[in-house]
C-alpha cells in the first residue's frame, strides 16, 4: 500500500469516527484514579486483575503510570520511556524499529531476539499477545493512552501462556465535551543529519449514548545508526455505547503501515565503543556495500509490515451482583523481513473469543467469583528463501502453513477472613495445540509436518493482610508457564523442534505496600522463581537463525522496591530499585557445562529516580537518572555490558486561553553524553551482542487541545 493511500484511509477512519451524535454519555466505572497523584494510590483501582480491585489490597506486584507519567513530557516512541518507572521490568530502547523494545519482567523475556516473550500485553481489553505467546507493540499507542498497569509475577493464574507479567495499557477517557480535538507535533535530532519527527491528531468527546476517542499518528526517523530509518502511519480508535442502563459495547480498532523499517543489528564491543552509530556491513543495500565488508556480502536487512485489528466488547450487569462480559477480536498481518541470509514472507490471520462471568455478592466473607474462558487461534503462511551475497532473493527453503489453538479456563475467587485479612485464589488451565503443515516436499526435503500439544494447570494462592493504610502485607505462591512460540518452535529445515518443552516456573512472593499521610506510596516485593525448562537461544554460526534449546533448571530470586513523595508543594520524588540475582542450577550443551553461571542479559541492579516540579504557573519540569549495572550477555559468562548512569531533562509550560490548551516541551536526553549500549543480543555469534544508543540528544514538541 502507497503512502498516499495510507494517508487518505487513515484520516478518513478519523473524520468518521469522530462524528458526533446528540446527548451526552457517562463513563462507566469511572476512572478517577487516572488522576489521583501516585503518592496517593490508597483508594487507586486497577483492573488488570480481570476484576476491579484496589493496588494496595492485592496480594501480587501491581504498577499503575496515569496519563502525566506516560505523555506529559516524553516523546511517546518508545515504551522504555514510561515503563522505567516500574521496579523489575526492564524496558530497552534498541533503537531499532525493525526489532522493537526488549521488554522483560523478573528475567522473562530478556531471551527475545524481537518482539515480547513471556509478558501477556493487552490494549483497552484486547490482546496484542498472539496464540503463541509472542507480542508485536506496533499497534501500541503511547500517545493516545491514559492509563498503564503492570502485574509482576505469576501472572499465568490470571492469563496463561505468560511467565513474566502483564503489561495492559487502557486509552485515555473521552472528555465530556461533544467534540475535543488536539493536536501533537515533535521534533527531534540524535546528530546534525539524524532527525525524527512525529505528528500526532486526535478527537474525542461524549456525545447521546456514544462516547469515542480516535487517534492518528505519523511518525519518520533518519535513525541513530546507519540503516536504522523507519516511518510508519498508526491509526486507533476506541467507540463505547451504552446500550441501556445495563449494557454496553466497545468497539477497538487499529491499524498500522509500516513501509520502511531498516536494520542496522548489533556490534562488537569494539566497533560499539568507537563508532556506536554505525551500522553491522552485512545490513547494508548492496549499492552502499564496502568493497571488501569482510562478510559475505550486502543484503539490505530490515522488514516491512501492516497489521489491521478489530474487537468487540459488550458487557450486561444481569444482576445486582452478576456481570457478564464477551470479547471477540480478529488480526490479519503481513511481514516482509530480510535477516542474515534469509528473506521472511509472513502472512497471518488470528483471532479470539473470551467469555467472563463476574459474582460479586453483599457478602462480608466471600469476595465473589470470577470465571471465564479464553480462545485464541493463529494462522500463518510462512516462505523462507535463501538471500545471496547480492542481496538476491534465491532458492525457497520452507513453504509452510503453521497454526496454534489456545483454550483456557480459569476461575478467581476470595475470602475474607475479616476486614483486614483477605485469601486469594486464582486457578487456569491451559491447552495449547501447535500445528505445522509442510508445503514443500520433493526428493531432497522430507515432510515436516506434525503437531505438538501442550498443557499445563497454573494455580496461585495470595494472602493479604492490612495493619493500616500505611501498611499492606501480603505473601503468594503459584505456577506459571510460557510455550516456545512458533518461530523459536522452528527447526532448521522446517517444521518444529519436537524436543522443545514449555518453560515451566514456581513463584514466591512476599511484599509490602501501602500510602502514608497521602504524601508517600511505597511498595516492596521479595521473590524466587524456580524455572524448570528455560528456554535458550543462541544463533546458528552458518545462517545466524536463533535456535532454542531447554536449560534444565536455574533459579531467580530478586528484590523490588519503588516510592513516591511529596517533598513539597507541587515537588514529587519517585525512585525505583531492582536487584536480581539469576543463575543456572543445571545446564548442559554441547557448547559447555554453564551449571552455576548468571543467567545472561539481566542487570543485578537498576535504579531509577526522578525528581519533578509542577508551578501553579504553568510551568513544569523533570530530572531523571538512570543506574545500570554490568551484566552478561552470553552463557558462558565471558562477554559483558558496561554498566551506565544517564541523567535525562524535561522542561513544560502549559498556557491556557479559553478556547485552548497550549503546551510546548523540549526534552534533553544523556545530558553527560554517556557512551553505552542501551540494549543487547543474548548469546550473539562472532560477539556482537552490542545495540548502541545516542549520546546527548534533544527534542522538542508542542501539543495543542481545543477547548
Amino acid at each position: 500500500m502507497t503512502g498516499t493511500t495510507l494517508d487518505v484511509i487513515l484520516i478518513a477512519a478519523l473524520v468518521a469516527a469522530s462524528v458526533p451524535t446528540h446527548g451526552l454519555a457517562q463513563e462507566p466505572d469511572s476512572v478517577v484514579a487516572d488522576t489521583v497523584p501516585l503518592y496517593r494510590l490508597d483508594g487507586v483501582t486497577v483492573t488488570v486483575t480481570r476484576t476491579r480491585e484496589e493496588i494496595n489490597r492485592l496480594p501480587y506486584a501491581v504498577g499503575v503510570l496515569g496519563a502525566a507519567e506516560i505523555r506529559r513530557f516524553d516523546a511517546t516512541i518508545s515504551l522504555a520511556e514510561s515503563l522505567v518507572q516500574i521496579p523489575g521490568l526492564f524496558a530497552n530502547n534498541r533503537y531499532n524499529f525493525a526489532l522493537g523494545d526488549r521488554i522483560s519482567i523478573r528475567g522473562f523475556g530478556a531471551r527475545s531476539q524481537f518482539g515480547v516473550r513471556g509478558i501477556r500485553v493487552i490494549q483497552d481489553g484486547i490482546p496484542l499477545t498472539f496464540a503463541d505467546g509472542q507480542s508485536q507493540l506496533n499497534n501500541l499507542d503511547l500517545s493516545a493512552a491514559g492509563r498503564i498497569e503492570v502485574i509482576r509475577g505469576p501472572s499465568s493464574a490470571l492469563y496463561g501462556n505468560a511467565s513474566g507479567g502483564v503489561i495492559s495499557v487502557r486509552t485515555e477517557p473521552a472528555p465530556p465535551v461533544g467534540f475535543g480535538p488536539d493536536l501533537g507535533i515533535l521534533f527531534g535530532s540524535f546528530a546534525d543529519s539524524d532527525t525524527y519527527q512525529k505528528l500526532d491528531l486526535s478527537a474525542a468527546g461524549q456525545s447521546g449514548a456514544l462516547d469515542y476517542t480516535s487517534h492518528l499518528s505519523f511518525f519518520r526517523t533518519d535513525g541513530f545508526r546507519t540503516h536504522s530509518s523507519a516511518k510508519y502511519g498508526l491509526f486507533n480508535t476506541r467507540l463505547r455505547y451504552q446500550l441501556d442502563p445495563r449494557s454496553e459495547l466497545t468497539a477497538v480498532i487499529n491499524y498500522q503501515n509500516t513501509p520502511e523499517a531498516q536494520n542496522s543489528s548489533s556490534l562488537t564491543d569494539s566497533v560499539a565503543a568507537v563508532k556506536p552509530d554505525t551500522a553491522r556491513d552485512i545490513v547494508l543495500p548492496p549499492a552502499d556495500c564496502p568493497p571488501d565488508p569482510g562478510f559475505a556480502g550486502c543484503q539490505d536487512l530490515g522488514e516491512e509490515y501492516d497489521q489491521g485489528q478489530l474487537g468487540i466488547l459488550y458487557t450486561r450487569r444481569l444482576a445486582q451482583a452478576h456481570q457478564f462480559s464477551l470479547a471477540g477480536y480478529g488480526i490479519k498481518r503481513g511481514v516482509d523481513s530480510r535477516i542474515p541470509f534469509t528473506f521472511i514472507q509472513l502472512d497471518r490471520l488470528a483471532g479470539g473469543l473470551h467469555a467472563k462471568y463476574r459474582f460479586a455478592p453483599a457478602s462480608h466473607h466471600f469476595s465473589g467469583l470470577t470465571a471465564g474462558v479464553d480462545m485464541d487461534a493463529l494462522a500463518d503462511d510462512r516462505l523462507e528463501n535463501d538471500l545471496d551475497s547480492s542481496g538476491d532473493v534465491g532458492e525457497l527453503k520452507v513453504d509452510q502453513h503453521e497454526m496454534v489453538a489456545v483454550t483456557g479456563l480459569y476461575a478467581l475467587t476470595g475470602f475474607v477472613f475479616n476486614p483486614d485479612l483477605e485469601l486469594t485464589l486464582n486457578l487456569r488451565y491451559d491447552n495449547i495445540r501447535f500445528e505445522v503443515e509442510d508445503h514443500l516436499m520433493d526428493a531432497g526435503n522430507p515432510d515436516d509436518s506434525g503437531n505438538i500439544t501442550m498443557d499445563q494447570l497454573s494455580p496461585l494462592a495470595g494472602l493479604r493482610y492490612t495493619y493500616a493504610s500505611w501498611l499492606n502485607v501480603y505473601a503468594n505462591v503459584g505456577r506459571s508457564f510460557q510455550t516456545p512460540t512458533t518461530t523459536e518452535l522452528s527447526d532448521s529445515i522446517g517444521g518444529f523442534n519436537e524436543g522443545l518443552r514449555p518453560e515451566r516456573a514456581t513463584n514466591y512472593e512476599i511484599g509490602l505496600k501501602g500510602t502514608a499521610a497521602g504524601r508517600v506510596s511505597y511498595g516492596l516485593s521479595l521473590y524466587q522463581a524456580d524455572v524448570k525448562d528455560q528456554l535458550i537461544g543462541s544463533l546458528a554460526p552458518t545462517t545466524e537463525r536463533v535456535f532454542f534449546t531447554n536449560a534444565g533448571s536455574s533459579t531467580r530470586r530478586g528484590i523490588e522496591a519503588s516510592v513516591t513523595a511529596l517533598l513539597a508543594q507541587a515537588l514529587t520524588l519517585t525512585a525505583a530499585y531492582t536487584y536480581s540475582d539469576f543463575s543456572f542450577d543445571d545446564f548442559e550443551t554441547d557448547a559447555g557445562d554453564f551449571s552455576g553461571n548468571v543467567v545472561p542479559g539481566v542487570t543485578p541492579h537498576a535504579f531509577y529516580g526522578r525528581v519533578s516540579y509542577s508551578h501553579g504557573s504553568g510551568f513544569a519540569g523533570r530530572a531523571d537518572v538512570t543506574v545500570t549495572d554490568d551484566y552478561f550477555v552470553d552463557n558462558a559468562n565471558e562477554s559483558v555490558n558496561d554498566g551506565y548512569v544517564v541523567v535525562d531533562l524535561r522542561l513544560a509550560y502549559a498556557a491556557q486561553t479559553p478556547r485552548f490548551g497550549i503546551v510546548p516541551f523540549v526534552g534533553l536526553n544523556n545530558i553527560f553524553d554517556q557512551r553505552y549500549n542501551s540494549s543487547v543480543v543474548v548469546n550473539a555469534i562472532a560477539g556482537r551482542y552490542y545495540e548502541p544508543a545516542p549520546g546527548r540528544n534533544v527534542y522538542a514538541g508542542l501539543r495543542v487541545q481545543y477547548r
